[in-house]
C-alpha cells in the first residue's frame, strides 16, 4: 500500500510523465493540430487531418491556402489511398508518402475534378496536399523522406 506522503518511485513518475505527454499530444491531433514538416531544408506548416471527418472536409470550401502550407493526411494502417476534388477551388498537389514518410507518388488535382485519383501503391501510410507545383517547384521527387510526421 502507498502512503499518502510517499513519493512515486522514478520508473512510475517517468512512466506517468510519457503517458500524460502522449494524451496530450492525441488530443492536440485530435483538435486538428499542425506539423511542422521538412523535406530536403524545405518547411511545410501542415493541418493534420486525422478523424473520418476532418478527412472528408480536407481543404474543400477555401478559397486559396498559404505559402508553404497544406494539408496532412494520417492512415492509421497502409492502404491504397484515393482523393478528389469536390468543392476545392485550389490547384493542389498530392503526394502519397510511405508509412516512414518516404514520398511514394505525386499527382496534380485539377480544382473541382470529381474523377478520384489513385495511388498506384497500396501502401500509403500518409498523403500531403500543398499548393499546385510546390514540390516540382523545388525539385522535390519520390524517393524523398518527409521529415516531422506525427505518428499515426
Amino acid at each position: 500500500m502507498v502512503g499518502r506522503n510517499r513519493p512515486l518511485s522514478p520508473p512510475l513518475l517517468k512512466l506517468l510523465q510519457t503517458l500524460l505527454f502522449l494524451v496530450l499530444a492525441l488530443c492536440r491531433l485530435e483538435a486538428g493540430g499542425l506539423a511542422n514538416l521538412k523535406v530536403e531544408g524545405h518547411s511545410i506548416v501542415a493541418e493534420v487531418a486525422l478523424s473520418p471527418a476532418e478527412q472528408m472536409n480536407g481543404l474543400m470550401n477555401r478559397e486559396s491556402l498559404e505559402l508553404n502550407h497544406g494539408m496532412l493526411f494520417i492512415f492509421p494502417k497502409t492502404k491504397k489511398a484515393s482523393f478528389w476534388m469536390h468543392n476545392t477551388s485550389i490547384p493542389l498537389d498530392l503526394a502519397f508518402l510511405s508509412a516512414d514518410g518516404v514520398i511514394l507518388e505525386i499527382h496534380p488535382l485539377v480544382p473541382f475534378e470529381e474523377t478520384p485519383v489513385v495511388s498506384k501503391s497500396d501502401q500509403v501510410g500518409y498523403a500531403l496536399e500543398v499548393n499546385r507545383d510546390w514540390f516540382s517547384s523545388r525539385g522535390l521527387k519520390p524517393g524523398l523522406k518527409v521529415k516531422g510526421l506525427p505518428k499515426s
